[in-house]
């Protein structure tokens, strides 16, 4: 192990990490009053990154509410397989698995953060093993 990295068994590298993410989520849509499509983000500095980077990335004022969500709660639903789902509902669904999988394996300290109030942007985020901030981010409608 480097010095400036941390201990994540089984991690990919940062590139090739984001390569995987951009895979996994290719033409994957987050569905709420809309449907969203979903980005790779990633920040080279975890160590100069706060909640301020992503207002500034999404030109929100500093005053912009921000929550922040349970990983495992944001993703219980598109996660969970039912028995009425048709083939592509579950093929979507194991896509999701996917990506939570790929991401709790991947990154530390995940978290999902909530821009916003009625259009809110999504970001979920962790640490990679080389000390970076990478994810997903996506948009939602709560009305």
């Amino acid at each position: 192990m480097t010095p400036n990295s941390v201990d994540l068994p089984n991690a990919v590298p940062d590139q090739e990490l984001i390569e995987q993410l951009e895979l996994a989520t290719k033409d994957l849509l987050w569905f709420s009053e809309t449907e969203s499509p979903i980005h790779v983000v990633y920040w080279r500095d975890a160590d100069n990154f706060n909640q301020d980077t992503l207002l500034q990335q999404d030109h929100d004022p500093a005053e912009t509410k921000i929550a922040i969500q349970d990983f495992s709660a944001f993703f219980a639903t598109a996660t969970k397989q039912e028995p009425w789902h048709n083939e592509a509902e579950q093929a979507e669904v194991a896509k999701y698995q996917n990506l939570v999988n790929l991401l709790t394996k991947n990154l530390m300290d995940l978290k999902v953060y909530l821009i916003g109030e009625v259009e809110i942007a999504v970001y979920i985020l962790g640490q990679t093993q080389q000390l970076a901030i990478a994810g997903l981010t996506t948009s939602i409608v709560a009305t």
